[in-house]
């Protein structure tokens, strides 16, 4: 990934109502209209919502789009954001990875929410390709990337940079996090670019750097 260490202050961590959208800041809400937060060391951000669930629970939302295999009460890391929204979750043998990933499908293929999916391999409970989506649309039609993120050590959130604010996704599930962006999306060439930090738990930043992604062949 090419990421570079960084050295910051450790800075308390809380959980605040994020501040008024001009149009240059954060937003004010998530994608189904819930208040967005923000952690107070990090500048502008925005965090996601992030839960574990196993599939029962989430009903049709996972079973419109569980693969064959894979059983109705796996653990699922649901994530909704400012405009996009993923599971994540594994096999029985955890030796693949799958997502979900939300927003508009263009050919009409796919049943809300879910237009698009992914699978990994995992080696040792690691992934051996970021499994870059570009399929979906948001709800403006603008193209959507997913991506995984594996946190390093002593990682808590990792952020995305989305131009007016850090978009922040909780390490859960010990998988990795499937994050997204609408920015630095090259459709033609089948790949997109992620900034992202990474953070521990106090909100500093211990990794910095770009994801480059391409779609599997």
């Amino acid at each position: 990934m090419g990421l570079d260490r960084l050295s910051l202050g450790a800075l308390a961590a809380v959980a605040v109502l994020a501040g008024c959208d001009s149009g240059h800041g954060p937003p004010k809400r998530l994608l189904y209209g819930e208040p967005a937060q923000m952690l107070a060391p990090v500048r502008k951000s925005v965090i996601t919502i992030g839960r574990v669930l196993d599939g029962t629970t989430l009903g049709r939302r996972f079973t419109t789009c569980r693969p064959a295999g894979v059983p109705n009460d796996v653990k699922v890391v649901e994530r909704i954001g400012v405009f996009a929204e993923s599971l994540t979750f594994a096999d029985a043998e955890r030796k693949t990875l799958y997502s979900c990933d939300g927003g508009s499908d263009p050919a009409y293929e796919r049943r809300p929410p879910w237009c698009g999916s992914s699978a990994g391999r995992l080696i040792d409970g690691n992934l051996l390709d970021p499994r870059l989506d570009i399929l979906c649309r948001d709800r403006r039609g603008h193209a959507l990337a997913y991506a995984w993120v594996e946190p390093a050590a002593g990682v808590r959130w990792i952020g995305v940079d989305q131009g007016s604010y850090i978009e922040l996704y909780e390490v859960l599930g010990e998988l990795p996090v499937r994050v997204a962006t609408t920015r630095r999306i090259q459709l033609g060439r089948a790949r997109a670019t992620f900034a992202v930090t990474q953070y521990d738990s106090a909100g500093k930043a211990l990794i910095k750097g770009d994801l480059e992604a391409a779609v599997a062949g």
